[in-house]
């Protein structure tokens, strides 16, 4: 038996995952597995192979901040320097033409994220306010006044999940808003660089690694330490870390 087991290591495949050896300034993972960095104010999209399937630039609007691809028919990309959105297909080509954010606030848009009834929301700290625009650019919900949570606190990032508004507060944690903009729920966790929704659980990054928490637990749960490596990103996807640097893009197995 004992031949038997090592004559099956030797014969069967032993999966191996890519490694994307380029420079990037961020990246996300859409819900097909796909992997789409920026650097450079380019777009590059790669499949789970490794393999690179489409790419995309357009230096006419500044620098990428964020894209959201929650929706991979459909991504949002945001040039926050000019107030400009662009919608792009699967294949990264335009749809349509860039928004001007200028038309619902006269402020300047610090964060968007796609809504899954279509549109965004948006966000401007002197508003002080989360805005859910249509995808014919009418204003359907105004959130509450979000410094009465957290005074003198601005959220990082927002993101949209089962139809619940997230705001990440470094400094102080999570803030849950319902799908029209009201008070839902605080998560108090400090130093929180970023998060991702999945199922019931909150998955955040802080210095030290990857953790877990969920509305059944009171304390979080250490899903991947980091070692003494300098990570600038970190995602799960379909049972994998996806870890970056400056550099490249390695996607480990998440065995925990």
């Amino acid at each position: 038996m004992l031949q038997f087991l090592i004559w099956l290591i030797y014969i069967l495949p032993v999966q191996q995952y890519p490694v994307l050896n380029h420079s990037h300034d961020f990246f996300v993972i859409d819900n097909l597995g796909n992997i789409i960095s920026v650097g450079n104010n380019e777009i590059l999209k790669f499949n789970s192979k490794g393999d690179k399937t489409a790419s995309f630039s357009n230096s006419m609007l500044g620098e990428i901040s964020t894209i959201d691809a929650s929706n991979p028919l459909r991504l949002l990309v945001f040039y926050k320097e000019f107030n400009q959105v662009l919608f792009l297909d699967r294949n990264l080509a335009e749809i349509g033409t860039e928004v001007d954010l200028y038309e619902y606030s006269e402020n300047e848009t610090e964060l968007l994220c796609s809504s899954p009834h279509g549109g965004f929301w948006t966000y401007n700290s002197i508003d002080n306010q989360a805005a859910h625009i249509s995808e014919f650019g009418k204003t359907i919900n105004k959130s509450i006044l979000l410094s009465d949570f957290w005074e003198d606190e601005i959220p990082s990032s927002m993101h949209v999940y089962t139809n619940d508004l997230y705001l990440l507060y470094p400094e102080k944690g999570i803030l849950i808003l319902d799908q029209n903009g009201q008070f839902k729920k605080k998560i108090s966790i400090p130093e929180i660089q970023n998060f991702q929704l999945n199922k019931n659980s909150i998955i955040y990054t802080k210095q030290s690694g990857i953790y877990s928490i969920n509305t059944f637990q009171k304390e979080d749960t250490l899903i991947y330490q980091f070692d003494k490596q300098e990570i600038q990103n970190a995602v799960i996807y379909d049972n994998k870390i996806y870890l970056s640097n400056k550099k490249s893009i390695s996607i480990t197995p998440l065995t925990n």
